[in-house]
């Protein structure tokens, strides 16, 4: 491309870019409008409530030579408010001597000892009798295929093919969930879900505040979900965090819900200090919306006394939940939820595609085409048309836009980071709507608003230098140096890294050291995200060492455009409350700026010892 060429560009490009930057600005208003509906639809409620595992609790009050009831009655005097009761199953229901239950090869073994030909039943065959009158009833009713029966040492006997002793539904001890709920203890009731069952939610105990589905599929999934949604109506139905459900989110759409944090017993055993449980469920309290705190009392000893752990678990949170401002008690159940008017989100959207464009004026202008056609691609590839494929180009686009458009000066990092809260805002407006904030429908392509924004400074950098052809001419006949070398792989090192680290369990998880660091910054205020606070100190470097050569301060402002792409990747967090993720930004940016000072301290001071050594100047 000629000089004459670039310069017959320029009036238009500016123009074009102009006429941009008034739609964005306009696009603004629509957009504030849904970020305070949805701030305000998010601080409706500060109640949490906490339940207790059944089964858990039952192995340890075994184990503590206690009954089930009267421990937790311990643990309510410290301040546990409800109890997580699971569906029966023929295994339990055998265990409290209600029924007895066999193996097909166990029965035909029954019957020779009892003189009398084995049964026609297969060997891997499931038979229950009862013992009390009648408590097999609902086991027999909702179970389908009919239970077959047969006669075995004069008892008779119901059987179905297979083995499934732990897993067939028998529904809930209701004699149980009424001693629990007489005792003053909120009920949630976690239903089992299995092949063909029948009458789903017809046996929900009505003591139920709670429905917190058992095992990997919401009761009823797939062919019942009607008659679940039905009998979920008045009750809230938990969305555990970490752990999706067939059929949850189909449910959840149409039922009030809250969501839940709980962790695996054998971790928390081995791991997870009360302490640490306690900052890790407050965390998710304030920052995550989980108004269902999931405990489960200490089974083993690894850790200390069981007993004593989980009263100052119990407790702890307790203090700690109230200390925050929370209130623990019962849950009511929600309101319809956050749903933002369509026009409103379309204004928005209006903006996110203005910011789009500015991103094209910056590039020559068939590079700018492509790479707005190729953004677009790329957001309806990951979401189709739907307003998350705009939210997607939102967190593709703005956190280049600052770096890209901005002269490199020292306040360049705080304008960048203001425009890509601009970005974070029309994220919000456009992909903020019920099923999201409930994190039903996860951002899409969270993976590549890390990867891609660096990728288009970099197109921005290199092809203001010279054109596409000039640089392959060049890197044709280019003798790489190993310092070259070196640099490239600590550069995909590094990018590699921020990929496989990226979301709630990463493929390498934090080094003691950073959590040690995480919890002390828990300890003063909303938690900046790492990303930031190594990504900002690294582009102000490279702002403000003016006399380092072009290729070195854009590597700098790549790494600044990760720390960007964060800020907008935490406002995609959809379930997390807006003024959270607006403080974490500006914290990590004050602390990024002081980082950065300290490191531009430092880099001058390296440079000067390195110019001595090498006799660039007298010692």
């Amino acid at each position: 491309m000629t000089g004459g060429h670039r310069r017959s560009d320029a009036a238009p490009r500016r123009r074009i870019a102009l006429a941009a930057a008034l739609v964005l600005v306009a696009s603004l208003p629509a957009a504030a409008a849904l970020v305070a509906a949805r701030a305000a639809a998010e601080g409706r409620s500060r109640t949490v409530a906490i339940v207790m595992d059944e089964l858990a609790l039952a192995e340890q009050a075994a184990l503590l030579g206690t009954s089930t009831l009267e421990l937790g009655l311990h643990y309510q005097r410290l301040g546990l408010t409800g109890i997580a009761i699971y569906e029966e199953t023929i295994e339990t229901l055998a265990r409290t001597g209600a029924i007895v239950a066999l193996l097909g090869r166990e029965a035909q073994a029954l019957a020779l000892l009892a003189g009398e030909p084995p049964p026609a039943v297969p060997g891997d065959a499931t038979l229950v009798a009862e013992v009390v009158p009648g408590a097999a009833a609902t086991l027999i009713a909702k179970n389908r295929p009919p239970a077959s029966e047969v006669v075995i040492a004069g008892r008779s006997w119901w059987w179905w093919p297979g083995e499934s002793l732990r897993t067939r539904p028998a529904g809930p001890d209701a004699a149980r969930v009424a001693a629990w709920a007489d005792a003053g203890f909120d009920i949630a009731y976690r239903p089992r879900n299995f092949p063909n069952l029948q009458g789903v939610g017809s046996d929900f105990p009505p003591e139920a505040r709670y429905l917190i589905h058992a095992g990997l599929q919401v009761a009823g999934h797939p062919a019942s979900l009607d008659a679940t949604v039905a009998a979920s109506r008045d009750r809230l139905t938990a969305l555990i965090e970490g752990t999706p459900q067939d059929g949850l989110r189909e449910v959840a759409r149409v039922v009030p819900t809250v969501r839940l944090l709980s962790f695996n017993q054998d971790y928390q055993n081995l791991r997870l200090r009360p302490a640490d449980l306690i900052e890790k469920y407050l965390l998710a309290a304030n920052e995550r919306e989980i108004r269902l705190i999931y405990l489960r009392p200490y089974t083993e000893e690894q850790l200390g006394d069981m007993l004593a752990n989980t009263e100052a678990l119990v407790s702890g949170l307790r203090v700690a939940l109230e200390r925050d401002g929370f209130e623990v008690a019962p849950l009511a159940p929600p309101d319809a939820g956050y749903e933002p008017p369509a026009w409103l989100r379309a204004a928005s959207a209006a903006g996110i595609l203005a910011g789009l464009v500015l991103l094209a004026t910056a590039l020559p202008a068939g590079w700018g085409a492509a790479v707005a056609a190729a953004v677009v691609g790329l957001a309806l590839g990951a979401a189709g048309v739907s307003w998350a494929a705009v939210a997607l180009i939102a967190a593709l686009v703005f956190p280049v836009l600052g770096f890209a458009l901005l002269p490199w000066r020292w306040w360049a990092l705080a304008a960048a980071t203001g425009i890509s809260l601009v970005g974070a805002g029309l994220l919000a407006a456009v992909g903020s709507d019920r099923a999201s904030m409930l994190a039903l429908e996860p951002f899409a392509g969270v993976g590549a608003t890390l990867v891609v924004p660096p990728a288009l400074l970099v197109a921005v950098v290199v092809l203001r230098r010279r054109s596409a052809a000039a640089w392959v001419r060049s890197l044709w006949s280019h003798a790489p140096r190993l310092g070259e070398v070196a640099l490239a792989v600590a550069v995909l090192a590094v990018l590699g890294l921020v990929v496989v680290r990226r979301g709630n369990f990463p493929l390498i998880g934090a080094s003691e050291v950073e959590l040690a660091l995480r919890s002390a910054l828990n300890e003063w205020f909303v938690r900046p995200r790492f990303k930031e606070l190594l990504g900002h100190p690294l582009a102000l470097l490279g702002l403000l060492q003016v006399r380092w050569p072009w290729w070195a301060r854009g590597g700098l402002l790549v790494a600044g455009v990760v720390a960007q792409a964060s800020v907008l990747n935490s406002f995609s967090h959809y379930h997390t409350p807006l003024v959270v993720s607006l403080q974490r930004s500006l914290i990590a940016l004050a602390l990024g700026a002081l980082l950065g000072l300290a490191l531009v301290v430092a880099a001058r001071a390296a440079e000067r010892l390195a110019r001595r050594w090498l006799g660039g100047e007298p010692s």
